[in-house]
């Protein structure tokens, strides 16, 4: 079982992106501000939309850190990495995001990106215009309202994947990754993870020899099954 394991665990796998469609506009972060407007929303509405799609190829940057910041990006298809980049050149990892999440909103506090968030696969973002919300959220009290909510969400405290022990990170990342994209109407059950055992590492905080062993032998217990890109939960819960 374990050779089956390394065979398919490849350091360098990524996902492909082929195992699911966009996101449905209801289950975006962005929709509500969408909905008010029309702003970029593509679902049941005649009019043109003011904002874009931007599609980004796997390994590509959706923005960098210190860039200005013009846009929020809601993720439409396809998983990013959010990380860090130190001034040796070394990624730290900080989050995964998933369809209907929202990124760049450190851009109301600084005006510039804080992070560098770079495509995992074939991604598609809806773009928004950061001069056009401004200019519509001092006309409209809803907007406003909107965007606080948007806020808010963004800012519920995530969980910290780099405590506890190496089963109980790599048990919790699974899980809330399913949860999230459970979340959004994805099958959280199924997934493509989309990262190399080092960047698993680096967001647990732990060796990757140490992650790879745990992923092998839940592998062999049959908690997950792990086949090429794709990521089986089969009987993984938080006791484990």
């Amino acid at each position: 079982m374990s050779n089956h394991y390394e065979n398919d665990m490849r350091d360098e796998d990524t996902c492909d992106g082929s195992t699911a469609g966009p996101i449905r506009c209801s289950s975006c972060d962005l929709n509500e501000v969408c909905r008010l407007y029309g702003l970029i929303a593509l679902e049941g509405r005649n009019r043109k939309p003011m904002g874009t799609l931007r599609t980004i190829r796997p390994g590509a940057h959706l923005y960098r850190a210190g860039a200005p910041a013009g846009h929020l990006y809601a993720v439409r298809q396809g998983l990013l990495k959010v990380v860090n980049v130190t001034a040796e050149g070394d990624e730290q990892l900080r989050s995964v995001a998933v369809p209907g999440e929202v990124l760049g909103l450190e851009a109301f506090s600084s005006g510039a990106y804080a992070t560098d968030a770079v495509a995992l696969q074939p991604v598609v973002c809806c773009e928004l215009p950061l001069p056009l919300l401004e200019e519509q959220g001092l006309r409209v009290r809803e907007l406003a309202a909107a965007l606080i909510r948007l806020l808010s969400r963004a800012t519920t405290p995530t969980i910290n994947h780099a405590r506890g022990s190496i089963r109980t990170r790599i048990v919790d990342f699974l899980l809330d990754l399913s949860t999230r994209l459970k979340q959004r109407g994805y099958d959280g059950r199924e997934f493509t993870l989309g990262l190399s055992r080092q960047e698993i590492a680096n967001l647990l905080d732990a060796r990757i020899e140490t992650v790879s062993r745990m992923m092998q032998r839940l592998h062999r217990e049959r908690a997950i099954q792990v086949r090429g890109n794709s990521v089986t939960l089969l009987g993984l819960t938080h006791a484990d």
